[in-house]
């Protein structure tokens, strides 16, 4: 199984389509969590841009101002959606792996830039994990760090039987 997780830091910007579009065709993933997409409507045409085969469903949520966003997507060749939930900061969309006949969900989340929303961000990603009753992938940008000397990868795998192969492409 293969994901990628990225913070493009806008997805209009120039190159960010063929960049996307050249990564979908080369590693055909499973699932795709785009944060800081900074659009407030994501366009079909848009979307054909990065994935001209139409191999995928899209769901986002739009930016707030000049930051946020989020974009998902969903290889409909390996996977099937049974439903989806947005909040402020993340976008949840419950998947059934349709080789390994498994149930999980993917969050793909965007963190709260400012300071003082941190609290508000934290316990809605508190509340959607504890809500959630399958095995759960949880990947983006959490904005909880500050400085780069904090950053540190750590990949938590819930249920290793669906999680064990999964592919990342970081961008830090």
């Amino acid at each position: 199984m293969k994901g990628l997780i990225w913070n493009c830091r806008g997805v209009r910007k120039t190159g960010v389509s063929s960049y996307l579009r050249n990564l979908i065709l080369e590693h055909q993933f499973h699932f795709i969590g785009l944060q800081e997409t900074i659009v407030g409507d994501i366009t079909e045409r848009m979307l054909e841009n990065f994935d001209p085969y139409k191999h995928y469903l899209w769901k986002w949520i739009p930016a707030r101002g000049r930051s946020g966003g989020i974009l998902s997507g969903i290889n409909t060749d390996k996977m099937d959606v049974g439903s989806f939930c947005e909040g402020k900061y993340m976008l949840q969309m419950d998947l059934w792996d349709k080789s390994l006949k498994k149930k999980w969900n993917f969050l793909n989340v965007y963190g709260a830039a400012q300071e003082e929303n941190k609290d508000e961000f934290l316990a809605e990603l508190a509340n959607f994990c504890n809500r959630s009753q399958e095995p759960l992938l949880v990947g983006g940008d959490f904005n909880i760090i500050r400085f780069a000397s904090e950053k540190i990868i750590t990949l938590v795998f819930i249920n290793t039987q669906i999680c064990s192969t999964i592919s990342f492409l970081l961008n830090i």
